[in-house]
């Protein structure tokens, strides 16, 4: 495509916003699986793994879609829309390969119980909220 030589300045800011909170829908998925597995095992290497069995497969699909969704934008005439096809379509395909596929579960992992780990003072004034099925 022909460029127009110059960057619009809602890009950046926009892009950014759009992808942050595409992320955080991945992250969720992921997170509130290995949290369910954690309460119900007690055991963090446990939960990572098996958080990601649980979730991995809804986060590839998801992302599958958005991706395929991101791209068809790129078939657009003007600019903009083609822009964010291929700038959102890459960020989703990166993200949620790399980002939450490999290094949030390594991560966990990594870090054991301490990645479940809050100080007492916030569970006093957080609501008790249970990811396990009873």
């Amino acid at each position: 495509f022909t460029p127009q030589g110059f960057l619009d300045g809602w890009g950046p800011v926009f892009f950014f916003a759009m992808i942050f909170a595409i992320a955080m829908d991945y992250t969720v998925f992921l997170l509130a699986s290995a949290k369910e597995q954690f309460e119900r095992t007690g055991d963090a290497r446990t939960a990572a793994v098996e958080g990601l069995a649980h979730s991995g497969r809804v986060i590839f699909a998801a992302a599958a879609v958005m991706v395929a969704v991101f791209f068809t934008f790129a078939l657009a005439e003007p600019l903009p829309p083609k822009e964010m096809g291929i700038i959102l379509g890459v960020a989703v395909l990166l993200d949620a390969l790399i980002v939450r596929l490999v290094l949030l579960p390594v991560i966990l992992r990594l870090t054991g119980r301490a990645a479940w780990w809050s100080p007492a003072w916030m569970r006093r004034v957080l609501p008790r909220i249970s990811f396990a099925h009873h």
